[in-house]
């Protein structure tokens, strides 16, 4: 069960997608679940580190462990706000 979600639209790379986040608690952390259903398209990825640039966020189909669910939160909450800024390398 969710303990907390919150949609937006979003595009990336001309794929629009309707995303839903969810918290899952594991022994070591959190994971953060980015659901994506939008146009047909059901699914989703992970919320993590972008590795190829840091302070960035990206999605991923493994798992990323965030040590606290504040940590958790505070990276859904960048990853809707890194949409109004230009990618940088």
């Amino acid at each position: 069960m969710p303990q907390e979600s919150r949609s937006q639209l979003r595009c990336r790379d001309g794929h629009f997608e309707m995303a839903e986040f969810e918290i899952k608690g594991q022994p070591d952390g959190f994971w953060m679940w980015v659901t994506c259903e939008f146009d047909g398209h059901r699914g989703g990825h992970w919320l993590a580190p972008d590795p190829a640039q840091p302070g960035r966020l990206t999605v991923t189909t493994e798992p990323y462990g965030w040590p606290s669910a504040l940590e958790a939160y505070a990276a859904r909450d960048r990853w809707a706000a890194q949409d109004d800024t230009p990618d940088t390398p």
